[in-house]
């Protein structure tokens, strides 16, 4: 846990090192948390929004966590490190779940704080919120444990976001299909639509923690980075 950290920890500098991401993502979430619930814009829009551009920014995250590196050329340096291959991925994926899911409660608490404000509510009862919340918890989940083990297969960040791309699309499809059921009062193909969904993301996630991760290892790696040049001492860490 100590080594998760640790990387955890990196990431969060090399983040706030970035002055100008930063101050982009603030006024991003300004923008969205206080200035569209402002313009009385309908829920579908709100609560689609709360949820979208944690996604995309999570899209970016998890496509330049090892992509980069490559990119940037420091992943010989990484890999070289005494850290162990499954604390690298895990903590990478901590980085990017923990980031999103800030930026996404930032949101949320803005609009609804706006909302007390101008005396309007969301059309969505506690509970119902709770499910939204446990949907994009996993929804985080499965992201995040894709995308980061792409962005270790993949060349560049570019191809890494190409990936991704088909695997955001059809979630952004869903979450658009269920927030139209929601306002449309059709609940029951609400929860049923999400139930199913929740299973399937529970599959993939299952899959990844207790198959695909135990199998990552320095020569997992090694084979994605061969491209590149990375030595085969490597496989030896």
């Amino acid at each position: 846990m100590n080594e998760i950290e640790t990387v955890f920890r990196m990431q969060i500098k090399e983040y706030f090192k970035d002055k100008g991401t930063l101050i982009f993502h603030l006024c991003a979430v300004v923008l969205i948390g206080i200035v569209a619930p402002l313009f009385r814009l309908n829920d579908i829009v709100l609560l689609s929004g709360s949820i979208l551009f944690p996604l995309t920014l999570l899209k970016q995250w998890t496509a330049h966590s090892f992509a980069g590196e490559k990119e940037m050329k420091t992943i010989e340096t990484i890999l070289s490190s005494p850290i162990k291959s499954r604390s690298l991925f895990y903590g990478k994926c901590m980085y990017c779940i923990v980031s999103s899911g800030v930026c996404y409660l930032s949101i949320f608490i803005l609009m609804l704080l706006v909302k007390i404000f101008t005396k309007e509510y969301f059309q969505i009862n506690f509970w119902e919120w709770v499910g939204m919340l446990i949907l994009f918890i996993h929804i985080l989940l499965t992201v995040t444990l894709i995308g980061v083990d792409r962005s270790i297969t993949s060349d560049d960040i570019r191809t890494a976001n190409s990936k991704l791309t088909l695997v955001f699309y059809p979630i952004y499809i869903y979450i658009v299909i269920l927030f139209n059921l929601f306002t449309q009062h059709l609940m029951v193909a609400t929860y049923l639509l999400s139930a199913v969904f929740l299973v399937v993301l529970m599959g993939v996630n299952s899959y990844f923690i207790f198959i695909k991760v135990k199998k990552i290892d320095r020569s997992y790696f090694a084979e994605s980075y061969k491209k590149v040049g990375v030595s085969d001492e490597i496989t030896n860490v």
